[in-house]
């Protein structure tokens, strides 16, 4: 006779197994469609890249790497077609980088460089100390300090 105590647990715990593996794997393709992106970004593809990163953020919206490789692409988008929509969509997804990781001094240098880029230097500020305070020995400090300077006066 099954102890039926047992297999409760034992039953729960392997629902539990399958749903980790299950996110692990969503996670694992969420991955290979951004790393799809990355390379179609390089190939000057910005449209498809968009439309890859776009993908594999919707299986892992909380990947602020994925969010950060949008911008960028937003950013190449916006420097082919000038249209502001791009620029606005790249601040946006720098923004949501930061957001998911306050730590993430990559998305925050990007972020200020599109601010500063748009004429919003002093808006930038926060934004370039922020990123210098995460990474001290940035090999653009001297640049950016200069920003942050040029955003204080403004």
């Amino acid at each position: 006779m099954q102890n039926k105590s047992f297999v409760l647990p034992v039953a729960m715990a392997l629902s539990l197994a399958i749903s980790i593996i299950g996110c692990n794997t969503q996670k694992d393709r969420a991955e290979d469609i951004l790393n799809q992106g990355i390379k179609l970004f390089q190939e000057g593809k910005y449209d498809d890249a968009i439309q890859k990163y776009q993908e594999g953020l919707l299986i892992n919206p909380n990947n602020p790497s994925g969010y950060n490789l949008l911008g960028m692409a937003y950013r190449f988008k916006f420097n082919q077609s000038g249209t502001q929509e791009f620029k606005d969509k790249e601040i946006e997804a720098f923004k949501k980088a930061i957001a998911l990781d306050p730590k993430f001094w990559v998305a925050y240098k990007n972020l200020s460089v599109s601010l500063y880029n748009q004429g919003r230097k002093k808006e930038a500020v926060p934004y370039l100390e922020r990123s210098l305070e995460l990474q001290p020995n940035d090999p653009e400090k001297q640049f950016l300090l200069q920003w942050i300077e040029e955003g204080k006066k403004q």
